[in-house]
């Protein structure tokens, strides 16, 4: 089977940034634990790039930040990537799993601890990847 890591790694970024603004805005210090994570855990996953060469894994950030700008809803967000995972759960390995829920508890976490609007979110994650 094919994985498209490039497009899950953009819809991951749709949940990552609905953890991030599930309670109105996007605060500098979850942005930046997004981007260690990254570094850390996507970057070493896998080896695929675009055609520019540039690693796929940065397809996370760079969707994060257009939604930031764009101001989407968080809820919003988690539904487009619900429904991308619904139709792609194939692809996504227990590594990849792993390193969702990785993810989102570290984004949740990075400013001022988790709050009720993010706990909301991680549960649903957490019933999705089940």
């Amino acid at each position: 089977m094919h994985v498209n890591y490039q497009k899950i790694y953009e819809k991951l970024g749709y949940l990552f940034y609905a953890i991030a603004a599930a309670d109105g805005r996007v605060a500098d210090g979850e942005l930046n634990r997004l981007r260690e994570m990254i570094k850390k855990i996507w970057i070493p996953l896998e080896g695929s790039t675009d055609e520019f060469g540039t690693d796929a894994a940065h397809y996370i950030a760079i969707s994060f930040e257009f939604l930031m700008d764009e101001g989407m809803d968080a809820n919003d967000a988690f539904g487009e990537f619900k429904d991308y995972y619904e139709e792609h759960s194939a692809a996504f390995s227990r590594e990849i799993k792993e390193n969702i829920a990785n993810t989102t508890k570290a984004i949740a976490h990075a400013f001022r601890g988790r709050n009720s609007h993010e706990a909301g979110i991680l549960r649903k994650v957490e019933r999705l990847l089940a």
